[in-house]
């Protein structure tokens, strides 16, 4: 099975895989330091992000059929790849360890 870090990876480095105004959103949270990582694994991954002075809780896992994001904001509930999970994805992304060529 994929890490989740392997999975993020297209959100991440593939502009068009998310709404503009999505990853806009995203890049502010991260700019404003408001994704804390909870659990840090390679199937899993957890964090809350505050966002407007509400905490979101945000999940990211691997599953058999590939990654599954969720987020108890509104677009998040919705199924949708929202700024709090696209910045979670992010910062799950630049922490994981690099792999060797």
């Amino acid at each position: 099975m994929a890490s989740v870090a392997d999975l993020v990876e297209p959100l991440v480095l593939q502009p068009d895989t998310v709404p503009a105004d999505v990853r806009e959103s995203a890049t502010r949270l991260l700019d404003a330091g408001a994704v804390e990582l909870g659990t840090f694994g390679p199937l899993e991954v957890t964090a809350t992000v505050t966002d407007g002075g509400t905490a979101h809780a945000v999940s990211l896992e691997s599953a058999a059929d590939g990654l599954e994001s969720t987020c108890d904001c509104p677009a998040g509930s919705d199924g949708l790849v929202c700024a709090h999970s696209l910045a979670t994805a992010i910062t799950t992304w630049e922490r994981a360890p690099r792999r060797r060529s």
